[in-house]
């Protein structure tokens, strides 16, 4: 009589353990794969912010040039 409430037991005790053997490599592979997407954001990001700094440097040069040497005078006429 022991066996048979031990069996099942153990059974249960197996099949919950092989659960969760098999969620724990689904979690992992998805911790995997988001931290493949978390470090190709960051490489994305700071050539982005690169980018932009190397615009606003652009722009800083090309509006002290046009503010320089491209005053608009009113004509004449006014």
């Amino acid at each position: 009589m022991t066996e048979t409430k031990t069996g099942p037991h153990l059974y249960s005790l197996e099949a919950q353990i092989v659960d969760l053997q098999t969620r724990l490599v689904f979690a992992e592979e998805a911790h995997a794969e988001l931290d493949d997407i978390v470090a190709r954001q960051d490489v994305m990001i700071r050539e982005l912010k690169r980018q932009l700094d190397e615009l606003r440097g652009e722009l800083e040069a090309a509006s002290a040039q046009w503010g320089e040497t491209n005053a608009v005078e009113r004509p004449p006429h006014y």
